[in-house]
């Protein structure tokens, strides 16, 4: 996969959630990390630090860098694939697109092409290329 710049990949932050467990609960813990190195196994992942309203010190992110069509169809891949292991799980996802913050979540089996398009055309928009297109079945 060509290396794009920071301007030309669309950076996703990743938040797996939960209904049976609390965040701090060691197996959801361990249930996240196989995402994480699922995920880095597949698509260029790096940790970022931001302070959240109200708590003491930092929360860390899952930040994914998708600069191609390839690493996107691979990370839809992998959430797929780890939702579906446990119903009762979802991944919220953001971006920035223009200076306004977007959001999607996928949740238990619900990987669906609608959901999916929404960061494959702001993917588009950032790195280039043809957006998603309109007769895509979902999956």
């Amino acid at each position: 996969m060509t290396e794009l710049s920071g301007a030309r990949r669309l950076e996703l932050v990743i938040e797996p959630r939960s209904d049976d467990y609390d965040a701090a609960d060691d197996r959801w813990r361990a249930q996240v990390g196989t995402l994480h190195r699922d995920l880095a196994a597949q698509v260029e992942t790096f940790q970022r630090s931001r302070s959240e309203l109200g708590a003491k010190g930092t929360v860390d992110e899952v930040i994914l860098a998708l600069g191609s069509s390839g690493a996107l169809t691979a990370a839809v891949e992998c959430f797929r694939a780890w939702l579906q292991r446990d119903k009762n799980r979802s991944i919220d996802v953001r971006w920035d697109e223009d200076g306004v913050e977007r959001h999607v979540t996928f949740s238990g089996d619900n990987v669906d092409a609608a959901t999916v398009k929404e960061i494959a055309r702001a993917a588009a928009a950032r790195v280039g290329g043809l957006a998603w297109s309109s007769d895509t079945e979902r999956s």
